[in-house]
This record gives structure tokens, sequence and C-alpha cells, in this order.
């Protein structure tokens, strides 16, 4: 993949280039702070732990809020990573015939996807404040891998049930994701070294940039001092 990658960017700088531009902005449309100043006519990173995301959206603003919130991050990666894709494979400034379309169709939509998590992270239109990634990363993995997101999906669900912590069950969720991709790709898939190289190393930058903006609450949760979520109807 990283031969096929160093063939394909000098025949596809134009579709990179969009790609990366489009995810980024469309990432950089914070869902949170859009729903809430709608709904709320407030900022939600004035509220709570000051993060632009479904968690704090939901301890401040309730359910529907969330709901909200989770959608949008949810849409606009996926949308992301289908034109990157869509990019790579119609954007050729010459025929490259040595390329194949599956392999330029995975560098775009992985390219999207990353780009994406960066604008959903440091939103232009918002400062540059944004949200943490999980939702937006588990939408690209959704379209580039539906077996590792529900597994990671379990893991997040399970940790949740039993540690009633949001971060931790979003950290360890997105700590498997590189580990996942690289098993399916390599046992299952059969992919060469190379693609299995170029995806785990794009899923491993972006789970650790989403474990990274999570230092604050790893701090919290080592000294035992994370906040909880109930379960119980009030």
């Amino acid at each position: 993949m990283l031969d096929t990658l160093m063939i394909a960017l000098p025949n596809s700088w134009l579709a990179v280039l969009l790609t990366a531009v489009c995810a980024y902005l469309l990432g950089s449309i914070s869902t949170a702070i859009i729903v809430v100043r709608v709904l709320y006519r407030e900022d939600v990173r004035d509220k709570g732990s000051g993060n632009a995301g479904a968690t704090n959206a939901l301890r401040n603003y309730g359910t529907k809020a969330a709901v909200l919130t989770t959608i949008g991050d949810l849409a606009k990666s996926i949308i992301a990573v289908f034109l990157g894709g869509f990019l790579l494979v119609h954007l050729q400034l010459t025929h490259a015939p040595e390329i194949s379309e599956e392999s330029l169709r995975m560098i775009g939509r992985y390219l999207g996807g990353m780009c994406c998590v960066l604008g959903h992270l440091y939103p232009v239109f918002f400062g540059f404040r944004g949200g943490k990634g999980v939702m937006a990363s588990l939408g690209l993995i959704i379209i580039l891998d539906w077996r590792v997101a529900i597994i990671c999906l379990s893991v997040f669900i399970v940790t949740l049930l039993i540690s009633h912590m949001v971060s931790l069950s979003s950290v360890l969720g997105v700590f498997v994701s590189a580990f996942l991709v690289y098993l399916f790709h390599t046992y299952v898939d059969h992919h060469s070294p190379e693609t299995v190289l170029f995806c785990t190393t794009v899923i491993a930058v972006i789970s650790a940039i989403v474990i990274i903006k999570h230092h604050s609450n790893i701090a919290r949760i080592v000294k035992g001092e994370e906040s909880r979520i109930s379960f119980k109807k009030k």
C-alpha cells in the first residue's frame, strides 16, 4: 500500500487536497455547539467538562441534545469517508492503470476519515475548541470496517455497564481499534503487509489523538474522581 500511495499521490494531488480540506471542514461542523446554540442559546463548552461532545450535552442539556449531537457527529464522518473514496477514484489527473480502484478508494476513505476527526477535534469554525472525537471516530470505523466498529462498540457498552464511566469506555473502545484492524486485515482479509501497515497506522494515529484528548479524564480515573452516569430512572 505504501508503494501504491507513492504512485497514486502525484497523479491524485488535487483529489487528496480536496479530500483533506472538505473532510476537515465537515469535521469542523461541531454538532454539539450548533445543537445547544439553536435549542438553548448557550455554548456547550461553557458547561460541565467544557467538551463539545455528546456526553457533555447529555449531562447538561438532556437526551435530545445528546442524540442530535451523536447523529450529527456520526453522519459527518461517514460522509467524509465516502467523499474521500469517491474523489480519489474519480478525480485522477491522468490514467494510472497500475493503481487499482480498490486501492485508491481505500486511501481516500482513510484520509477523509482522519481529516474529519481532526476537524472535529480542532474545528476552524469554533476557535479550534471541539470535541474529543469518539463519535466521529466511530462513524469512520463503521464504513472502513464494520466488524471493527461492532467490537469497539461492544467494548464501549460492556465497559460502560460495568464502570458507569463514559470516558473510560471511550478510551478502551478506541484503544482496541488499531489492534482489531491489524488482526482482520492480516488474518481474515489477507491483505498485503503494506496495506495492513497503512490502515493500522492511520487508525493508530487517530486513536492516539483521541486518547490524548482524554488525558484529563484519565487522570481523574486514576484518582478515582471521574464522573459516573446513572442508569436508574429518577
